[in-house]
């Protein structure tokens, strides 16, 4: 196969009038970015007289600035509904809730958010299917109101602490689907918002609610059907017998097939949770630094507890290990080099070039758009990308972005800088720099606007303005199948090879591909 830097060069050298810009990746700092990373949890049996987690209650622990708070942007938050289990949620906890989400959005943070009914392994009366239809219906449009700020929703619901398992209503203490799980499951999806991730405790339920054990495709990925929206989390991260049943199948409490229909699945779907490992000689054995990268490195693992359990995070700590995933847990993108036209006329178009490492765990799951920004003392213009940062293949993969935009025409002529800029797509969050991606790169990030400083210009001009000509493409790509399913991808010459994310994928207006 052709060598991935010839590669690159060639598809640099395509473009003319255009210097190549080299930017000094950052491996060392921990800094924190939207939708990742390590997490705390808040906690509480809410009532109608009081009603909130957060609001006037853990409000001054988002401005605390301890090195770990100031690197964070994630929190879980668990609504306990103890008192609700044959009642409607009375108004106060519907807008306790939304007082609380407000608390977010005030903070810049987003909130891997859960429901459940009981809190103690001595107690597993949960609610029935009726009710917790009813309260999904009532929630409804409190989650569509705060979708901004929530990252993703664990399912809940079922069992104590809503992970589906310890659980009066629906069937044994087993993971496996049934009538009233599956009515759950149905409520969930009916109610919430289809951009919307709903990650459940065990995959098997997939498996057996869909009835077999495809992973989701690269075709169906993103499309809000069922499958697309149905990810997954792990409260007994790198414990005994296949993480306390995480892997199981329905014959094999560890199976291999299962790890592997996770590690297909989440590429495209998110995928967290936190470790239950509480001694310390368990947490020796179990939570080495070799096993707990491999594992976050194979299962694409985006957001991680932070506190419980301590055996396993305080080992995580000693050996270097949790600064590691506190700076590759989801995403972590860096610039690698650039080339864009250096002239353009207004109405003109310009070729674009960027090269972009992924060094995290996970690719980016919600919807994002990245733009080339223009920008000078008097305006900034946006040119969005077409290239899709959630097809931005994680554990050092670099995509290739080759593109030609369109410059607007009543541009003013002068002198631009360029950013690249990838702010939160909710209008409500979208101008507040916490929720925009910093890249991980020395002299590249501001923070006062949230954009990547790309350290070039542009001039717009009516003379002599250079003509960018057809967009370039490397030769052969344009008779190469982009990939579709799985981990298959193709070189140059067609050929299929599987994708080992550590090598380029070139991705153009039209083309996806990795090269080994």
């Amino acid at each position: 196969m052709r060598n991935t830097m010839f590669i690159c060069a060639c598809l640099l050298a395509a473009l003319t009038q255009a210097a190549v810009i080299t930017y000094q990746p950052d491996d060392a700092t921990i800094f924190p970015n939207p939708e990742r990373g390590f997490t705390e949890e808040f906690n509480r049996i809410v009532t109608a007289t009081s009603p909130t987690i957060i609001k006037n209650r853990n409000e001054s622990w988002f401005d605390q600035t301890s090195e770990l708070r100031k690197s964070m942007r994630l929190i879980v938050v668990l609504y306990n509904f103890n008192n609700f289990k044959t009642a409607d949620l009375p108004d106060e906890i519907l807008q306790g809730f939304d007082d609380d989400m407000q608390v977010l959005r005030d903070k810049g943070w987003k909130c891997v958010l859960r429901f459940a009914y009981t809190e103690r392994e001595s107690d597993i009366v949960d609610a029935t299917p009726d009710w917790v239809e009813r309260h999904l219906a009532q929630l409804k449009p409190h989650l569509e109101k705060n979708k901004d700020v929530i990252y993703v929703l664990e399912a809940g619901f079922v069992g104590v602490w809503g992970e589906w398992y310890y659980t009066k209503n629906y069937g044994n203490e087993s993971q496996h689907m049934n009538d009233n799980r599956r009515r759950v499951v149905d409520a969930l999806m009916a109610n919430t918002p289809q951009d919307m991730f709903i990650v459940f405790r065990y995959p098997m339920l997939k498996n057996e609610y869909f009835g077999d054990t495809d992973p989701l495709t690269s075709e169906e990925a993103f499309t809000g059907s069922v499958r697309a929206r149905w990810g997954h989390h792990n409260d007994a991260f790198l414990n005994t017998w296949g993480d306390m049943g995480t892997y199981a199948s329905s014959n094999k409490s560890d199976d291999p097939k299962m790890r592997q229909f996770i590690s297909d699945e989440t590429l495209y779907l998110p995928n967290g949770g936190e470790t239950n490992i509480e001694e310390s000689a368990n947490a020796e054995k179990l939570a080495t630094y070799e096993k707990t990268i491999s594992a976050c490195s194979t299962y694409h693992w985006t957001f991680c507890g932070s506190s419980y359990a301590q055996a396993a995070t305080g080992k995580w700590r000693k050996e270097g290990t949790f600064d590691e995933m506190n700076r590759r847990l989801g995403y972590r993108y860096q610039l690698r080099e650039s080339q864009i036209s250096d002239s353009v006329a207004p109405a003109g178009k310009c070729n674009v070039t960027l090269l972009i490492r992924n060094n995290g765990f996970a690719p980016l799951y919600n919807r994002r758009v990245a733009y080339l920004v223009l920008k000078n003392a008097d305006s900034q213009y946006l040119l969005p990308l077409q290239s899709d940062p959630r097809r931005w293949l994680p554990n050092g993969t670099t995509a290739v972005v080759n593109e030609q935009l369109s410059v607007p025409a009543d541009i003013p002529v002068g002198e631009y800088d360029l950013y690249l800029y990838m702010p939160d797509v909710h209008p409500s969050v979208a101008s507040n720099p916490r929720y925009a991606i910093r890249f991980a790169n020395i002299d590249v990030w501001d923070e006062t606007t949230g954009m990547n400083n790309l350290n070039t210009k542009i001039t717009v001009t009516t003379e002599a303005a250079a003509d960018p000509g057809e967009l370039p493409v490397i030769a052969g790509l344009e008779s190469v199948r982009p990939s579709l399913s799985g981990n298959v991808a193709y070189d140059l010459l067609g050929r299929p090879v599987t994708a080992g994310y550590t090598g380029v994928t070139i991705q153009n207006n039209k083309k996806t591909m990795l090269i080994k």
